[in-house]
């Protein structure tokens, strides 16, 4: 038998992908689209939550006296203060408002899973990480979010990272799980920056898929005395808890050892719901079974399974069907369901395709309608803040 077209089939979708991956990246950083855009007047500032023009002003000359350095830009003759989330944060730092950390000291993991495939679990995981960061009313708890990506896929790599975006990785999450290795080396080698300052990404490869099909054998041979669906639990985030506010978890839609890790490791699950028929009952299949699935993995010896559980509806539009999906929904999750939603808008799709979230995009590179742009940021903003206060909710019960 022969695969030399195959190989050659190969060669040429590696080239081309190399190509797009270079060319975006060489736009980006000519245009200085890779950094982050957002910024904020001195006005803007003095709507935040907690602060006034009075306390914004007080609290800047004080930090000026002291040496800092805001920054500012030219509008015509004069010059504006054009403030980063970072320097926001040093703000409410200065004025000693009270972070998240100082009430929680390890971060709490959230698992967005259905075995359903395309039920955005990975732009929504990629999202509100971005979100959780940026979102005004969040900006004060400084938080620091790390998503583990263990998608062979790797989407929410590449939408974390553009420097990610051809396949192979040798420091992937599947590998930090198998090495076994410290904490330090974690945080070194195994964790990178997103386009936004203080989100990570442990980024997955296409060679992790391999890792899953096998991965009874690899733990046998090199984790012998280790319960195989407790590795990402134990080796990886019970040593980097500390260190995050937010951890979040993405994984493929099958029912495979990283699915099961994942459950394991996480306090939280999380279901998307899609509205489409099809969709929608795939996902009730997976939540039907949810129970047996975790009720298998405490008879295997594991010591955790998420103590809580919510859903939520994606790709929602404003149609009879998505209303009556809707409706299905609040029956069956009855008070685990979030009120806020994802919508159905294509802005997600183009800004994936730039290797970007809705929130770190920069407008003037989106290829697209930017009130459409707008309302997608606008909804993930409002659906990240509900996340977070539904988790607070249920870490104060």
């Amino acid at each position: 038998m022969d695969i030399s077209t195959y190989l050659a089939t190969a060669n040429y979708a590696n080239e081309a992908l190399s190509q797009l991956s270079d060319k975006e990246t060489k736009h980006k950083k000519e245009f200085g689209y890779d950094k982050y855009h957002g910024r904020f007047s001195k006005a803007a500032v003095s709507r935040l939550s907690g602060l006034s023009r009075a306390i914004v002003d007080k609290s800047m000359i004080e930090m000026e006296a002291q040496g800092y350095t805001f920054s500012k830009k030219q509008s015509g003759s004069v010059e504006q203060y054009d403030l980063t989330i970072e320097e926001v944060i040093d703000i409410y730092a200065h004025r000693n408002e009270p972070k998240l950390r100082e009430t929680f000291s390890e971060a709490v993991v959230l698992f967005f899973a259905n075995l359903k495939g395309g039920v955005s679990k990975s732009v929504t995981t990629s999202n509100v990480a971005h979100a959780l960061r940026t979102h005004p009313m969040l900006l004060k708890q400084d938080l620091r979010i790390l998503v583990i990506d263990l998608d062979p896929q790797a989407s929410a790599t590449v939408m974390l990272n553009h420097l990610y975006s051809i396949g192979s990785v040798e420091c992937s999450s599947a590998q930090a799980m198998l090495q076994n290795v410290s904490r330090e080396e974690l945080l070194e080698d195994y964790i990178i920056e997103s386009k936004v300052n203080n989100v990570f990404v442990m980024p997955a490869s296409i060679e992790d898929g391999f890792i899953a099909s096998d991965w009874e054998q690899l733990c046998e041979d090199h984790l012998p005395n280790q319960n195989s669906n407790m590795v990402l639990k134990q080796n990886v985030i019970d040593k980097i808890k500390s260190d995050f506010d937010f951890i979040l978890i993405d994984s493929g839609p099958h029912l495979d050892a990283f699915l099961k890790n994942s459950l394991v490791a996480s306090d939280i699950l999380a279901t998307p719901l899609p509205p489409m028929q099809l969709d929608l009952h795939s996902t009730l299949r997976y939540t039907g079974r949810l129970p047996h699935i975790l009720a298998d993995l405490i008879e295997s010896g594991v010591t955790n399974i998420p103590q809580h559980h919510f859903a939520f509806m994606t790709k929602l539009s404003k149609s009879n069907q998505d209303t009556e999906a809707l409706s299905i929904a609040k029956s069956v999750f009855r008070h685990e369901i979030i009120d806020t939603h994802i919508p159905n808008s294509l802005a997600f799709q183009r800004c994936a395709e730039t290797f970007d979230t809705v929130i770190s995009v920069n407008p003037k590179e989106y290829d697209g309608d930017i009130k459409s742009l707008n309302n997608a940021k606008s909804a993930i903003e409002e659906f990240a803040l509900s996340v977070f206060q539904h988790i607070q909710y249920l870490r104060a019960v």
